[in-house]
């Protein structure tokens, strides 16, 4: 190879944005973040494989198996011959074809989903700079993309609006790789105890110049150069219909934003933990029929009782001041499962799982219509 011919490789390599996307990498995991590059994800509407730059973690461990993790999905683009410009106007608050700031999120941990609700996160949230992330008070509705097509060494600029594609590829990418992103969560094997919340953030990262603009009621263009611009949106098709909202930054914001992704991790961690505490704080009813399928999986795991049928034991009553669960157990399950046993290993063996999910001791008092089996 010719002298140079590595410096001219090198500079070809630097205009494709891998550098720019390794460089968005490594300042997420300086801060502590898991990154996994060049992601796939299934984009619904065509059914084909794609790829996302970048998709960040961070995860705590709240309970013993039971995790929260905030997840950034993240598209990067640059350019230094093409600006993006963001149309943007205000008055969104309380329009029904609008969600100014939705919250993406998946959850498996049964105690938080009786609390769970966006005001939740919101609350968990807390900081005014966290909250600003969703309450930029214009919020961009369309956009632009105008190229500059001056010669080298020509001093003069040359302006052009040309086609939107790569803002529309970036903005709608991202989105629909966060979606995929919960569909596998949703989708995923869950090993037989293992609980997580996640939280999903939209992100598209540009190495260029971002312009807001906003036109007058005589049809005068104001723009202005920004770090950062909110794109909200109702997406429809065959496979998608939501309300969508991501935000798009330039490079130089990038820090401040990792560091309130951090901000708002630690917030709704500790929300997730203080959720759980009052779950158990606040045992009914409700409480164990929502926890009724651990609690069912526990017990199957002993292999004396593997053969009852889930659907035939219900739980009934919780006397919340004697710590008494009556547990419903119909005919079939009375007679041809539970007479084969001592009806006190039974008990014995659903105190001990009670005990270990509550945190507390919690005596179950079976009962087949009116009659108690174990007084």
């Amino acid at each position: 190879m010719e002298p140079g011919e590595i410096d001219k490789i090198k500079k070809a390599l630097a205009k494709t944005g891998h550098v720019f996307e390794h460089q968005i990498g490594a300042l997420f995991e300086d801060r502590g973040w898991m990154i996994i590059p060049n992601k796939f994800y299934l984009d619904r509407d065509d059914e084909k494989g794609k790829e996302i730059d970048l998709v960040a973690y961070r995860i705590s461990e709240v309970r013993d198996q039971t995790a929260y993790i905030t997840v950034v999905v993240i598209e990067a683009k640059q350019s230094n011959k093409h600006s993006w410009v963001f149309f943007t106007k205000g008055g969104y608050l309380g329009d029904i074809n609008m969600h100014t700031a939705p919250l993406y999120y998946h959850n498996e941990i049964e105690e938080v989903s009786r609390y769970l609700s966006q005001n939740a996160l919101l609350a968990g949230m807390g900081e005014r700079d966290q909250l600003d992330l969703f309450a930029f008070p214009r919020k961009a509705y369309t956009f632009s993309e105008v190229a500059d097509d001056r010669r080298p060494g020509q001093q003069s600029s040359f302006y052009r609006a040309v086609a939107t594609n790569n803002i529309y590829n970036a903005i709608f990418g991202v989105i629909k790789a966060m979606m995929s992103e919960l569909d596998f969560y949703r989708n995923r094997k869950i090993a037989r105890d293992e609980k997580r919340f996640y939280l999903v953030f939209p992100l598209v990262v540009f190495n260029g110049d971002i312009f807001e603009g906003q036109i007058g009621p005589g049809g005068e263009v104001d723009l202005q150069e920004t770090q950062e611009i909110q794109y909200v949106n109702r997406y429809r098709s065959s496979a998608y219909d939501n309300f969508y909202s991501a935000n798009i930054i330039r490079q130089d914001a990038l820090r401040r934003y990792i560091d309130t992704y951090t901000k708002i991790h630690d917030g709704i961690q500790g929300q997730v933990s203080r959720m759980i505490d009052r779950f158990y704080a606040e045992l009914d009813l409700t409480s164990f029929e929502l926890l009724w399928d651990r609690i069912l999986s526990r017990l199957h795991q002993d292999e004396q009782f593997a053969p009852l049928n889930p659907g035939n034991l219900i739980p009934h009553h919780y006397n919340r001041e004697k710590s008494i669960l009556e547990i419903y157990v119909d005919d079939v399950t009375l007679y041809k499962t539970l007479t084969t046993r001592p009806i006190f290993d039974f008990t014995e063996a659903m105190a001990k799982i009670l005990a270990e999910i509550c945190g507390r001791d919690i005596r179950p008092q079976f009962k087949n219509h009116s009659k108690i089996l174990n007084p």
